[in-house]
């Protein structure tokens, strides 16, 4: 099922979630409409979900399709896994014409990863090796239409080419090939006449598929379109649809249900002629076909390339085909939540993960996803986001793929978890469905795991501590202590004042659960832990307004370590009573600063443009957070002309802090001289 996999990474999903914390910088520029339209514009795009990207403006069905083609790769799933974006809400300009806001995006380097790899598990591997330093960043203007506080995006196709081009294109051109369809970079095969070989090899008969009775039961009609349903074989679901349109559609599969249960893997693109009628397949695996089909429920989508106020979506709830067919059986397990739109039951652990069956009662399509989840109290580090379509009443397994953190053989006594639901005939639209703690089998004893290591930070929600080094970064650990899930985000973090460069912690934890936790980033893992000191965000995606950032200005770990204050390095180009900025040196792929913040709290810093011997050095990015009372080495990723020596460098920095507790401000600095 890797086919429908949709990811977010959290971070993003945290920056979308706190809104003015995460997100983007909170300045009296930014109207809050403004904000939840770029996140969700980035969020569809990043999870690369065409469903919502519909709903925030303007894409052709071209870039869709792009979109759709991109979610199929599990190459390009690797690479948007561990994507993030900010929101700088200091380039919003506004005129008659609109609104725009530039957004960077942080991934891997997928051009890198992808010369030394002879196929797709190969790629896969070395994004998932490659260290935040060598990510690659891409720079986005999204640009708005405003009618009162509604924004509606008006570039979205330059966004998908901007985002999606160049090396996720070549990443997709060569692991990104749809089951069914002729890859068109190969040669078509030769063809030998008979004159040239007088024996021919005889040519194998296939074996007959299996297949259903056949029928002609119509789905689905309008003055526009009639579907009927035909059978189902081992090629997938038939269908002849009727084009009374005067224009050639592409129909394809939303979701789909077969006797009430839902198939989650599929694929399905093909063109009906104007005014024709011609059999369309929604292509799938069935482990057993059935002789006679009793139900048939799901959503195909008519789309017109050309113009695409003619696509529509042809939603058709239960539709008996053969009523002598038993209904579907009832769903298995413990039911851990329900409400009108889903209900979520527990079946079992398997080598493959926790499986949850989910049920959904409506007529209409909805889409459950895990976020969080926690066995016995453990919360499960990082459970694949896995998308789970399911066809209007109808039910199917969401199974949580993850790492070796689950062992299947293990009893479950209690379970908490928390899913993200998405359903067009909510009020909500997108809503959290919460499991608190709740007991799978009484008679599995359950003792709760310790939180390990000095705890470093501590209120009525969570826990923080410090448990020690990897070469990898910090561990820590995270306990929830609330009924909901909430996400821990690290802004920033300091091993004994020194800072770690684009560290990177954001997840997401069920209720009541402990968890260990790696915070990305180079350290030295030989040095004992005297202080730590930082900033987290502390998040609840299904209530913004109480999201809140802490900051933790270097807390003794160890007092019996000695810790010396570090020293910055470099040219001095600028001081205030909040921070120092140093220019260290020019490397391939930016351009590095030292910075020494001064005070309490974590300091974010970006660049407003520059000039390095009075050049551009190509698209310039910075937007590092630096820990309380720490040196930070920082990089301005560009590319600089290494092969002349550096000796005056022209930059704007912007520094505050996300909650404000450092009001934002600028420092312009001009032919500083660094030679």
């Amino acid at each position: 099922m890797k086919g429908l996999t949709k990811r977010l990474s959290c971070f993003a999903m945290a920056a979308i979630m706190i809104g003015s914390l995460a997100a983007c910088k909170k300045s009296s520029k930014a109207p809050s409409g403004l904000t939840d339209a770029a996140n969700n514009v980035m969020e569809a795009l990043i999870g690369r979900n065409e469903k919502k990207l519909k709903k925030t403006g303007d894409f052709s069905e071209g870039s869709l399709m792009t979109i759709d083609l991109m979610k199929d790769c599990d190459a390009i799933s690797a690479v948007m896994d561990k994507a993030t974006f900010e929101i700088d809400e200091d380039s919003i300009k506004e005129s008659k014409k609109g609104t725009t806001v530039k957004v960077v995006v942080t991934l891997p380097d997928a051009g890198a990863a992808l010369e030394d790899a002879e196929d797709e598990d190969e790629f896969i591997d070395a994004i998932k090796d490659q260290k935040e330093k060598s990510y690659t960043k891409i720079d986005l203007t999204l640009k708005f239409a405003v009618d009162e506080e509604d924004y509606t995006l008006t570039n979205g196709d330059a966004l998908v080419s901007d985002l999606f081009g160049g090396d996720l294109e070549k990443v997709n051109a060569a692991f990104g090939k749809i089951k069914g369809l002729p890859d068109p970079t190969e040669e078509p095969p030769t063809t030998q006449s008979l004159d040239d070989d007088p024996t021919p090899t005889p040519r194998p008969t296939d074996p007959p598929k299996a297949t259903s009775n056949e029928y002609d039961v119509i789905v689905y009609q309008d003055d526009k379109t009639v579907i009927h349903f035909n059978k189902v074989d081992s090629d997938g679901v038939h269908f002849t649809v009727d084009n009374l349109a005067a224009y050639e559609v592409t129909v394809q599969c939303d979701s789909l249900a077969i006797d009430g249960i839902s198939i989650l893997d599929y694929i399905m693109s093909d063109k009906v002629s104007a005014g024709t009628s011609a059999e369309v397949v929604t292509k799938c695996e069935l482990e057993i076909i059935p002789q006679q089909i009793g139900t048939v429920s799901g959503q195909l989508n008519i789309v017109d390339f050309d113009d695409y106020s003619n696509t529509y979506p042809a939603l058709f709830d239960t539709t008996v085909i053969d009523s002598s067919v038993a209904p579907a059986p009832a769903p298995t397990g413990t039911l851990l939540y329900s409400d009108d739109y889903l209900q979520v039951y527990f079946k079992e652990l398997t080598g493959d993960g926790a499986v949850f069956e989910m049920v959904n009662p409506t007529a209409q399509d909805v889409e459950p996803r895990i976020t969080a989840l926690a066995i016995n109290g453990r919360n499960i580090t990082d459970p694949t986001w896995y998308d789970c379509e399911l066809a209007p009443h109808s039910m199917g397994n969401l199974v949580t793929i993850q790492d070796d953190s689950i062992d299947p053989s293990e009893a479950v006594g209690t379970i908490s978890a928390q899913f993200e639901v998405n359903n067009d005939v909510s009020q909500y639209n997108t809503y959290y469905a919460t499991v608190n703690t709740t007991v799978i089998d009484a008679n599995v004893t359950v003792t709760p795991p310790a939180l390990e290591g000095t705890v470093i930070y501590e209120d009525s929600n969570v826990k923080i501590t410090c448990v020690g080094l990897s070469p990898e970064g910090p561990i820590l650990g995270v306990e929830n202590l609330t009924d909901v899930g909430i996400i821990v985000q690290a802004e920033s973090l300091s091993i004994n004042m020194v800072g770690i460069y684009d560290v990177y912690l954001s997840y997401y934890t069920a209720p009541h659960s402990v968890s260990r936790f790696l915070a990305e980033g180079e350290v030295d893992a030989s040095q004992q832990v005297g202080m730590i000191g930082g900033a987290f965000i502390i998040a609840n995606p299904a209530e913004r307004k109480g999201n809140y950032m802490v900051h933790l200005d270097n807390v003794v770990v160890d007092a019996s370590v000695t810790v010396a204050a570090p020293t910055a390095t470099g040219t001095l180009l600028h001081e205030d009573k909040n921070v120092k900025i140093y220019f260290k040196e020019v490397r391939e792929k930016g351009i590095v600063f030292d910075v020494e913040n001064l005070t309490q709290y974590s300091l974010t810093i970006q660049d407003r443009g520059v000039l390095l011997n009075g050049v551009e050095p190509g698209i310039a990015t910075l937007s590092d957070s630096c820990a309380p009372h720490s040196v930070t080495e920082v990089m301005l990723s560009c590319s600089p002309d290494t092969s002349t020596p550096a000796t005056t460098i022209s930059v704007n920095f912007a520094i505050f802090s996300w909650d404000d507790s450092i009001k934002h401000y600028e420092v312009e600095l001009t032919d500083k001289a660094i030679g």
